[in-house]
């Protein structure tokens, strides 16, 4: 494919038009904990449905450690809301004391006293024996990590258009064609780890709690999570990122020699999914979309994620769609993995030289790509963020966060957020907080309920309730009398529930 010719294409509107039009689909992983710091030993709140089959909640590695999913959803600001919206559900359902913790990495407390009874901890039938095999395999510790995986796909129309235009004279099928566009974008992320862990990386050590975790440590780190004993798979178990058809033939291998038991064991920073969940299918499926799975929670944003993030992640996406970035090298792959590890140890508030210089390089060439394709505003305010992150690494997330807890008061920072957070929501009288602008209070129970029942909720100019192919639509403004309540009414519209 020629590339030039490529990035000449996006000046035509019918393309420019679609470049950022792309969608997400998200994933969180929270602690439950208490108000004291412990972890909560409630039970999974009941009235949040079927943690086996509900699309949206369920739990994680442990019975504690919630799990939010946010359907699939065009804009960084509609996946923010998502999120939002599934916390203050959950919010709505936790015992008087109990709270969600707002860092990937757990209270001080869990980890000197609870780590024993975490060992054991997993009630939902279909995950044990996956919570078995995580405990044997890399202890509780490194599985209790929380964090967010952010799901990405381009506009499918706009794909079309470039597999009719380019992509069916070069590729022996549109499925082809797919997976060298997606692992395309993957590609350029996996190379730019660095980046985006300088920048988002916020899971330090609590300093307490070190001996614990990471006995050996002289110094605070940016994260955690995306150092050497963070969410990876072990050195021998890791799929290669030097072709795409090595990634498939890796990672097929890996699960029929029972490395990986099924696609739930690999912990890769980017993974290509297609219509299932079997890698061996990709070839003949196609990619549908991808997922990046290295980011820590941002305690400075309820959701776990800022806009501005995913809007710099977008950007990162469409650039290397359009632009000929070249190719990687295999050595180049390995050192992106090097360089990330190096820049996850670092502490928060330094910075490599090579980092200022080749980040301030890239963005650059953002700003100018921004100009080029005249960007929308969110792009180039978020690109303006990750530049002031660059001049100065006290204002990254990890910068920020240690700026506030370098006394040691790890414990007391998360806390805070935690019932601030809680008392809002809680307090606010609605019951949707963050769509009560807009939505009529009937239509917000609608919705909180829609979600524990696992009805899928849109919410655009209309909101949209889907199961399976049965679809209802409201106006948000909507006021609905419910004699019986929202369930019931919920429940007479969708009997198949």
């Amino acid at each position: 494919m020629d590339k030039q010719e490529l990035a000449t294409a996006f000046h035509e509107p019918a393309f420019r038009d679609l470049m950022f039009e792309g969608r997400f689909g998200m994933r969180t992983e929270m602690h439950r904990i208490l108000t004291n710091g412990r972890t909560s030993t409630f039970p999974y709140p009941r009235d949040l449905g079927d943690r086996e089959c509900n699309p949206y909640l369920s739990s994680g590695y442990a019975d504690n450690l919630m799990e939010f999913n946010a359907i699939i959803v065009r804009s960084a600001k509609a996946a923010v809301r998502q999120l939002e919206i599934l916390e203050q559900i959950v919010d709505g359902t936790l015992h008087e004391t109990e709270r969600l913790w707002p860092l990937s990495l757990a209270p001080t407390p869990v980890y000197l006293n609870d780590l024993d009874k975490l060992a054991d901890s997993c009630t939902k039938q279909s995950a044990k024996a996956r919570y078995q095999r995580m405990t044997e395999k890399f202890g509780v510790k490194r599985a209790l990590i929380g964090g967010v995986h952010v799901g990405y796909s381009l506009d499918e129309d706009l794909l079309k258009m470039l597999y009719e235009k380019f992509g069916q004279h070069e590729f022996e099928s549109e499925a082809a064609f797919r997976n060298y566009i997606y692992f395309k974008l993957g590609l350029g992320y996996y190379a730019l780890q660095w980046l985006f862990t300088y920048l988002f990386g916020a899971s330090p050590v609590p300093p307490k709690a070190k001996d614990v975790i990471a006995p050996d440590l002289d110094h605070q780190v940016r994260s955690f999570r995306n150092g050497p004993q963070g969410y990876h798979n072990l050195p021998d178990e890791q799929v290669a990122y030097d072709s795409f058809d090595k990634y498939v033939a890796t990672y097929s291998k890996f699960l029929e020699d029972g490395t990986y038991t099924d696609s739930g064991d690999f912990f890769g920073p980017v993974a290509f999914h297609g219509k299932t969940e079997d890698v061996r299918k990709l070839p003949e499926e196609g990619v549908q979309f991808i997922s990046m799975r290295m980011f820590d929670l941002d305690p400075f944003s309820r959701a776990g994620i800022s806009e501005d993030t995913l809007n710099f992640i977008e950007l990162v996406m469409v650039y290397h769609l359009v632009k000929p970035v070249g190719e990687y090298t295999p050595q180049e792959i390995a050192d992106a993995r090097e360089r990330n590890l190096a820049v996850a140890m670092q502490d928060p508030t330094e910075q490599f030289d090579w980092v200022k210089q080749e980040a301030t390089e890239f963005t650059d060439k953002l700003a100018a790509f921004c100009d080029e394709y005249d960007a929308p505003k969110r792009y180039r305010l978020a690109l303006k963020f990750v530049q002031r992150r660059i001049e100065d690494p006290n204002l990254t997330i990890g910068g920020q966060m240690v700026g506030k807890i370098d006394d040691g008061k790890f414990l007391s920072f998360g806390l805070k957020l935690a019932n601030d957070r809680f008392s809002q929501l809680v307090q606010s009288g609605k019951p949707l907080t963050v769509i009560s602008e807009g939505s009529s209070v009937s239509v917000q129970r609608l919705v909180r309920v829609a979600i524990t029942l696992g009805i899928h909720v849109s919410i655009n100019d209309e909101v949209e309730f889907e199961y399976g192919d049965h679809v209802e639509k409201l106006d948000p403004e909507l006021e609905i009398e419910m004699p019986d309540g929202p369930e019931a009414y919920l429940r007479a519209l969708f009997p198949e529930v």
